[in-house]
Formats: structure tokens, C-alpha cells, sequence
């Protein structure tokens, strides 16, 4: 029925069948024999696409072993260049662990230093206060050494008046005493030192007490140009001598003046 509408209903238009070659088909017909070879030939069509399947199969595990392969290679060059990255991580951590002490050793040496210089200038200074402090109580001390030295020599000579005052006071009761005992030799000893200072002088007149007279006439009768005379104005122990070079006053009380007023005029000097 396809055929006759084939047949009834041509495609080409019938215009245009000059210009195409149009033949009928024949099929041909198939027997056993074609049949069971067709069927071999399937079937060796069938176990050759099997075989490429599994050659593709294997292929496709050859690749994906060669892949897996490939990625572990990757993977152990990225794990040893992880593992050479951490190492030069880990030695310049060292590295830097070491400067870093390093810098903490010498940042404590030099506040080691710095305090150790900060404390001897520290104990410098305290020295040299404490040595300022000395210097000024020993200067202190000094003036107030000189002061009481002044003092001291003050009283000192304060002192030396007293006591040459008293030592002639002393020796003006002693020479009273001697004089009440031994006038005539006191009289003696005085007229042979008055007369000792005027050896040159002439016509030397001697002037005692009359209680001293006896002795001296005696003890000087020897000397011719000495003139002893008695008087009862000099008093015992005193003697007066007038000669050409002057005249003496060996009266015990006034030498015993002048001996007090020369000692405190030298003290006064």
C-alpha cells in the first residue's frame, strides 16, 4: 500500500524528473546461510566492541592509575617542598630565636651598664656630698679651733700678767723677807752690780742705811775710790750711788717698781 501511495504521490514533481535518475530498489533476499553469518559477524561485532570496551575500560584505569600516580608524585613534591619551607622556617626561627636573645642579652648589658654607671655616679655624687659635708665641718671645726686658740691665748697671756705680777709680788716678799734678815748683804750684792755698770766713773759716793754702813764699809775698804757714807733716808737693804757719771737709785722699793712696770709693759706688747 506504501508503494502504490509511493507510486500515486512521486516526491519529485514530474517537471522535474529529468534532472534526477530515479531506478526502483531491489531487495535483496536472505537465506540461512546469510542469516547465521550475519549473526557470526554480529557477534564478532558485538565481542569487538567488548573489546574496545574494555580496552577502554582499561585505558581508563591505566589513566587513572597514571593520574593517581601523578598526584601522589605531586603531593610528595609538595609535601617535600612544604617540608623544606618549614625547614627554613624552622632555621630562621632559630635564627631569629638567637638574635632575639641576642638582643635581650645585650639590651640587659647595657641596662646593666647603664645602671652600674648610673649607680657609681650615683655613689660619686654621694661622695662628694659627703666629702663637702666633711670639708665644710672640718673648715667649721677649724675656725672654731682658731676661735678657741684666740681665746686660749688671750686667757694665756691673761694669765702670764697674772703670773708675772704674782712672781713679782713673790719676789718683792721674798727680797723683804731677805732684806728684814740680811739687809747689809742684799745692800752688798746691789752696790757690786750698780757698780760693776760705772767702772770708768770717779769720785763715787755710796749712800746706805746705817744698819747696812759696818758691813759694807768693811767688805769695800779696799776700794779707794768708792765713798761710803751712812744715811738714815735710804732704806735697809737699799743703797744710792752719785759719781761723775750719775747717779743711782738702788733703793729696793723703786727697783721693785720699775721691775713690775717693765714685766707688765713687755706683757702689753
Amino acid at each position: 500500500m506504501l508503494l502504490n501511495n509511493f507510486e500515486e504521490e512521486n516526491l519529485i514533481v514530474k517537471s522535474d524528473l529529468s534532472k534526477h535518475n530515479v531506478q526502483r530498489y531491489d531487495f535483496k533476499s536472505i537465506s540461512k546461510d546469510d542469516y547465521h553469518q550475519n549473526i557470526k559477524e554480529d557477534s564478532k561485532i558485538i565481542n569487538q566492541t567488548k573489546d574496545i570496551s574494555t580496552n577502554e575500560s582499561e585505558i581508563k584505569k591505566t589513566n587513572s592509575a597514571s593520574l593517581e600516580r601523578e598526584l601522589i608524585e605531586r603531593l610528595l613534591q609538595k609535601t617535600d617542598e612544604l617540608s623544606s619551607s618549614l625547614a627554613k622556617l624552622q632555621i630562621q626561627f632559630e635564627k631569629q630565636q638567637i638574635e632575639t636573645e641576642q638582643r635581650v642579652a645585650t639590651a640587659r648589658s647595657d641596662a646593666y651598664k647603664d645602671g652600674l654607671k648610673e649607680g657609681e655616679e650615683k655613689i660619686k655624687k654621694e661622695m662628694l656630698s659627703e666629702i663637702e659635708k666633711e670639708k665644710t665641718a672640718l673648715i667649721q671645726s677649724v675656725i672654731t679651733l682658731d676661735k678657741e686658740m684666740e681665746k686660749s691665748q688671750k686667757h694665756l697671756e691673761e694669765l702670764e700678767k697674772e703670773l708675772s705680777t704674782i712672781a713679782v709680788d713673790i719676789a718683792k716678799e721674798v727680797i723683804v723677807k731677805e732684806v728684814e734678815v740680811n739687809s747689809q748683804k742684799v745692800a752688798f750684792e746691789l752696790s757690786k752690780e750698780l757698780l760693776s755698770n760705772i767702772v770708768d766713773a770717779t769720785d763715787i759716793h755710796l749712800k746706805v742705811n746705817t744698819i747696812d754702813y759696818p758691813y759694807l764699809n768693811e767688805s769695800l775698804k779696799d776700794s779707794h775710790k768708792i765713798k761710803i757714807e751712812a744715811d738714815d733716808a735710804i732704806a735697809k737693804g737699799g743703797v744710792v750711788i752719785v759719781s761723775s757719771s750719775g747717779n743711782i737709785d738702788g733703793n729696793l722699793m723703786s727697783r721693785y717698781k720699775t721691775l713690775k712696770q717693765s714685766v707688765l709693759d713687755n706683757l702689753r706688747s
